[in-house]
């Protein structure tokens, strides 16, 4: 079927002439826009039926060229997608596995103690107890005792507690394995949710980037196998974002107030959603964290409050003294974290420069935000990724598993870029993100001899990257998407026609 829709935008176009012509296959739906100036010329894709059209003026550059005579014609997406899923069975899981019954055969169980041992708390204690550091560390030290060191302070909200509660109930390596089946399965739905709207109808392509994030190592080592939460956070930020895509905002709220869990992970979301006028999804919010502190407040009794307060005001000076994390400033990924590995960072002209780009930069996103708020399907997604991306980076408190979050803004910036069919910068950005990927596998090794840890500057890079591609999205205007809807629309009622 062959369609040709000329539309005249002379007014709004001062005065330029335009030519839509609309080709429809059982696979895509192609729109070419031509304009008489030569400068703006646009090549803009629709997805439709039983594939998705992602046609751009510029598709055929890419930065890397196959080389075809010395390994012969390049291999289609179903042979490299297979070729990474067998490289990570066979390279990944299969090596973890073991890894993982060496872990249960010795008794580490890696940060599994925290949570284990506060559900313990709930069940045996009076909710007073539930923030005494020295009974904390009794516990933790009966679960599983440390070889060097000495297990920090559990800072996690009461509802946390009260979650791990059923764990507490049975042995401890059985609750491990429970929470690993649950953790996986967490991080799986909020990719999967992210790549659904990433990748419409398009299986490989889906495939593909689901292999990378489950390859993504602070996932597997510091979030899977050490028993962590942060796969809470991942299946919770993917579902907020498909719920608002959805027209579902208070729903999307309610899902984002699951993050209290670690209110350091809304340092900058909670903002975002007053800058972009999310005022829905604010209630949303709200009502869902009122339930949580509720449910808490009915099953502890409201004095845990003031407890929990009280030994929030403690954790910091406690951590640094008595726990693990003064031992392990190289697992973190935030800039402060950096400041300390850096000579002089922490000195009055480091932390000034320190602040100094912290307010740059926030500002800078403050009134990016501001006015994206009636921007397109790729300016949201691009303020999504953007916001994510820096609460990794300018925040107080961001350990390496909180960093599986990235898999989100990736996915969302990909989306995004794919959208406005920015071929080039297309390119640029997956080369960072195999790079980021990469570097993530030997970062820690690297931070803990030297000091300096290399994800954080390469987050730091990816968010400049982010906020100037959200800029440059809210400056790109083109009025072709009304030719495209149109001529779409009209093939498909032309299709719902009898015979």
């Amino acid at each position: 079927m062959y369609l040709s829709a000329p539309v005249d935008f002379a007014g709004a176009l001062q005065s330029r002439k335009i030519g839509a012509e609309l080709v429809n296959s059982d696979e895509t739906i192609e729109a070419t826009v031509t304009l008489e100036n030569p400068k703006y010329s646009y090549g803009i894709g629709a997805a439709t039926g039983r594939g998705a059209a992602f046609c751009m003026a510029l598709r055929k550059k890419g930065l890397i060229r196959w080389p075809d005579r010395l390994l012969g014609p390049r291999p289609g997406l179903k042979e490299v997608t297979l070729v990474c899923w067998c490289l990570f069975v066979s390279c990944l899981v299969v090596p973890i596995s073991v890894a993982l019954w060496f872990h249960w055969r010795t008794g580490s169980l890696g940060d599994f103690v925290y949570f284990y041992g506060i559900g313990h708390l709930a069940n045996e204690h009076s909710p007073a107890k539930l923030y005494d550091y020295g009974l904390q560390l009794k516990i933790f030290n009966q679960i599983e005792p440390l070889q060097e060191g000495t297990w920090g302070p559990s800072p996690y909200p009461p509802f946390v507690a009260l979650f791990f509660s059923p764990f507490a109930r049975v042995p401890f390596r059985l609750a491990y394995i429970l929470w690993l089946g649950i953790s996986l399965a967490l991080y799986l739905v909020g990719v999967m949710a992210t790549i659904k709207g990433t990748f419409p109808k398009e299986r490989l392509k889906g495939s593909l980037a689901l292999c990378f994030a489950l390859a993504y190592p602070p996932f597997l080592m510091n979030t899977l196998m050490n028993g962590q939460l942060a796969s809470v956070a991942v299946c919770c930020t993917g579902l907020a974002i498909a719920l608002e895509r959805r027209s579902k905002p208070i729903v999307s709220g309610l899902a984002l107030s699951v993050l209290t869990y670690k209110p350091t992970l809304l340092i900058l979301l909670l903002p975002m959603l007053l800058l972009t006028r999310r005022l829905k999804t604010l209630v949303g919010f709200v009502t869902g964290t009122a339930i949580l502190v509720l449910v808490s407040t009915a099953s502890m009794g409201i004095q845990v409050w003031p407890v929990y307060a009280h030994f929030l005001r403690l954790f910091g000076q406690v951590s640094r003294t008595e726990g693990r994390t003064a031992l392990l400033r190289w697992q973190f990924v935030d800039l402060n974290s950096l400041s300390y590995a850096v000579p002089r960072g922490r000195s009055g002209l480091g932390l000034t420069i320190l602040i100094g780009v912290a307010i740059m930069a926030l500002l800078w996103l403050a009134i990016l935000l501001w006015k994206s708020s009636a921007g397109s399907k790729p300016v949201q997604s691009l303020a999504w990724a953007t916001v994510i991306t820096w609460t990794l980076v300018l925040n107080v408190y961001v350990p390496i598993y909180d960093s599986i979050l990235l898999t989100v803004a990736l996915l969302l910036t990909l989306g995004a870029l794919r959208d406005l069919e920015w071929n080039h910068a297309g390119g640029w950005f997956i080369s960072l993100a195999v790079l980021i990927i990469a570097v993530s596998w030997i970062t820690e090794p690297i931070a803990k001899s030297h000091g300096i840890q290399l994800l954080t500057i390469l987050l730091f890079a990816l968010g400049l990257w982010q906020a100037a591609q959200l800029q440059r999205a809210m400056q790109f205007r083109t009025p072709f998407n009304g030719v495209v809807q149109s001529a779409v629309e009209r093939n498909n009622h032309l299709e719902n026609l009898p015979g």
